[in-house]
């Protein structure tokens, strides 16, 4: 069997790590991670990886490790570069409405791997796919266990009620001494505004699971504290549930609804091809809009949460009906490449590919090439492709 010497590289956040654990069935590899709360998840969720997990606070502790193993590949969920050996982003979402994907370091990558046509678009109108050194549009391997019949989890409920999933993204703050705001008070989340009046207002006859992001007690207001303090003093815990997890798969796949605002769990959901709606974080500000660059794209695939009447009537109407059907599926074709169970292999398929182009290399040649090749990209970004991106 050929042997692949690659690496993870994985931040201080729990949900970049399924797809990272997703692809270690077919290319298994070291796994360094930047923070306390991955090396937890890792040693009490996915004990197997624990021995070839490593807790690396400074990237010269990481190219160390590197450099003992020979490691000539590298694998990034999200952005961020070593500037070692070969580099692979395979994004921890990707799907998302969010300035994400426009980003100068894109350009930095050996090989960038889409999940779909959406995707490779937005990076398209960006200016920057011509800056991308080898592209792919593979799918989105997350969510092939769901695809496969491999999924399996405990139902949070038993009630035989109906349950609503609300998943808010992250709150970003404002820097201090801005006056005025690009978004909302609250960047892109529909927490503050909504989180307890959707508690409040969530019919009786329906469960809800609140799956928090796990960057929600970094930063931001003290609003799941409130939300979970509700819940303890109205006896409400036997149909209300707040979780923290990696993978927010398990909780979509028993839902029947999903509440959520900009994130890509907006796109993860249309595979289950059932209704969403959007709670917005600022109703005065964020329209529907069918432009792939602005942040409400996935907004027309489902109705929008304005004002605190609107919740109840939303759910129930969304309970009963399916308005949005046609254009969410049209959506989820267009931002998710073959949605078939395969992704995770096509995948591995090209990262392979593209490791098995330097394997005859000698790895002291190789490492030394591969940065100097990073310092030029490196220079080129500042120099030519930031140029482009603001163009």
């Amino acid at each position: 069997m050929t042997e692949y010497n690659v690496a993870y590289y994985v931040n201080n956040n729990i949900q970049h790590f399924p797809p990272v654990n997703q692809l270690q069935t077919m290319l298994p590899g070291l796994i360094l991670v930047r923070g306390e709360k991955v090396l937890e998840l890792i040693h009490t969720r996915y004990p197997e990886y624990s021995d070839r997990t490593y807790l690396v606070s400074y990237a010269y502790q990481a190219q160390r490790l590197l450099r003992k193993h020979k490691i000539r590949l590298v694998i990034y969920p999200a952005f961020q570069n070593l500037n070692r050996g070969l580099a692979v982003i395979i994004f921890h979402g990707g799907l998302s409405d969010k300035r994400y994907l426009e980003n100068v370091r894109i350009a930095r990558y050996d090989l960038v791997l889409f999940p779909g046509e959406k995707s490779r678009d937005k990076v398209k109108i960006a200016n920057l796919l011509d800056k991308v050194i080898k592209w792919e549009v593979i799918g989105y391997p997350k969510f092939d266990p769901l695809r496969n019949n491999t999924l399996r989890f405990t139902p949070v409920f038993d009630n035989g009620n109906p349950t609503i999933l609300y998943a808010p993204t992250w709150i970003s703050l404002t820097k201090p001494g801005i006056k005025t705001h690009r978004h909302s008070r609250h960047g892109e989340s529909s927490l503050p505004l909504w989180g307890v009046d959707l508690l409040k207002n969530i019919p009786s006859n329906t469960n809800l699971i609140v799956k928090f992001h796990c960057l929600i007690h970094e930063g931001g207001d003290s609003v799941h504290s409130e939300m979970e303090q509700y819940v303890k003093d109205n006896d409400l815990d036997y149909r209300i549930r707040f979780l923290y997890d990696d993978n927010i798969l398990p909780y979509m796949a028993q839902s029947e609804i999903m509440i959520s605002d900009i994130s890509s769990a907006c796109y993860e959901w249309f595979h289950f091809d059932k209704p969403i709606i959007f709670a917005n974080p600022a109703p005065n500000h964020y329209k529907v809009a069918d432009d792939i660059s602005a942040n409400t794209y996935a907004w027309q695939t489902g109705d929008v949460i304005n004002k605190v009447e609107d919740i109840s009537r939303l759910i129930d109407k969304n309970l009963n009906t399916d308005e949005y059907k046609k254009k969410r599926n049209e959506i989820f074709n267009y931002s998710l490449y073959k949605p078939d169970g395969n992704a995770t292999q096509r995948q591995a398929d090209a990262i392979k590919a593209l490791y098995d182009n330097s394997r005859h290399v000698p790895y002291w040649w190789f490492s030394i090439t591969m940065m100097f090749k990073h310092m030029a990209r490196y220079v080129y970004g500042k120099m030519v492709v930031r140029r482009a991106l603001k163009k």
